[in-house]
């Protein structure tokens, strides 16, 4: 164990994530890389220490982020009972994150059972083989984390949790985001967008704040990480060249390059920046899409233009359900405020 110092977290997230993308091609997981890559990020970007509590939350979120793949299964991609199902679930998940206690459980749960479903509409996946992969993902991404939590302690800081929400901005907040995120599954359903994890997954990142301006302000940051995350892949690949195959010189690069990340998080300060956006980019990048009958710099110029298009895309919807919430505020408000005539 090392002494205890700030610069210990960015080594827990640069150490976790590489450890979780060297499990991924030892086992030859390239299918599902991604799951053992962004898994640890996810545990080590946005929670600062392990409790009994928060890993019982992420692996609950995981097992009902689960359920959704059998459900759809069984279901079908587009029938009204399936796409009624997941607008409640992202509305009840939704509510949760807005009123807080449940945090972690309601955020790991979007963001992966978005992923999940994103997966589901590959024609040839096999709900069983990928679910096998997620949990296993998962199950490494705890020993990753309590691993590199116990050799690189930091001083001891608190949950910071959201600023708390007033009960009529649970429920309008929470209302336009999951059906924003529902809307994101039909369009990823019905278009053939198979090589657009990243902007599938930008798309319902951006909402985590849920209020108007930090959805903005998650968009901005999000397609900012995207692209920086982006081009590091394409400088590693111009370095590397034919190179960038052999597993040494490819882990080397990516730890350097969460390194870079996670030092500018921390710089950053608490919360989902423009860093972990380029982690997670990056996580996504080399689990997923570093394979040898792939090109890196394909890849990665596709999920820049991708995820700008979805974002624009996401935030154009936020502005016009804001929109509408506002004029009907409004006019709620004129009516309360308006003088009562009598006969």
């Amino acid at each position: 164990m090392f002494a205890s110092t700030p610069f210990n977290k960015v080594l827990r997230l640069a150490f976790g994530a590489s450890l979780g993308l060297l499990l991924a091609k030892l086992t030859n997981s390239d299918q599902w890389g991604v799951f053992f890559t962004i898994s640890p990020v996810l545990l080590l970007g946005l929670i600062p220490r392990l409790t009994p509590f928060v890993v019982l939350q992420y692996v609950s979120a995981n097992l009902i982020a689960g359920s959704m793949v059998l459900l759809y299964s069984w279901l079908g991609a587009l029938s009204a009972v399936m796409t009624l199902l997941v607008f409640i679930y992202f509305l009840w998940l939704f509510r949760l994150m807005a009123k807080g206690a449940l945090f972690v459980f309601a955020a790991i749960a979007i963001i992966n059972g978005s992923i999940f479903l994103h997966f589901a509409s590959y024609p040839s996946m096999d709900p069983g083989q990928m679910l096998g992969n997620a949990l296993l993902a998962v199950l490494f991404a705890l020993l990753i984390s309590g691993a590199v939590i116990w050799l690189f302690p930091v001083p001891e800081q608190p949950m910071q949790m959201p600023p708390a929400k007033t009960p009529l901005e649970q429920q309008q907040q929470s209302l336009v985001a999951a059906a924003i995120a529902t809307l994101s599954f039909v369009t990823f359903q019905l278009l053939d967008l198979q090589d657009s994890l990243s902007a599938q997954a930008s798309s319902i990142l951006i909402l985590l704040p849920m209020s108007f301006t930090g959805i903005v302000q998650a968009g901005i940051k999000r397609a900012s990480g995207v692209l920086l995350g982006s081009a590091y892949a394409i400088a590693v690949q111009l370095v590397l060249y034919d190179n960038y195959q052999h597993l040494p010189l490819t882990m080397l690069a990516f730890f350097f390059g969460m390194l870079i990340f996670a030092r500018t998080q921390q710089l950053e300060g608490p919360g989902s920046g423009v860093a972990f956006g380029g982690m997670t980019t990056m996580a996504i990048i080399f689990g997923q899409y570093l394979k040898p009958d792939q090109d890196l710099m394909y890849s990665a110029l596709y999920r820049i233009s991708s995820v700008s298009v979805a974002v624009v895309l996401t935030l154009v919807l936020a502005t016009v359900f804001y929109l509408q919430l506002e004029r009907r505020n409004l006019k709620i408000n004129a009516n309360k405020k308006a003088p009562l005539v009598s006969d």
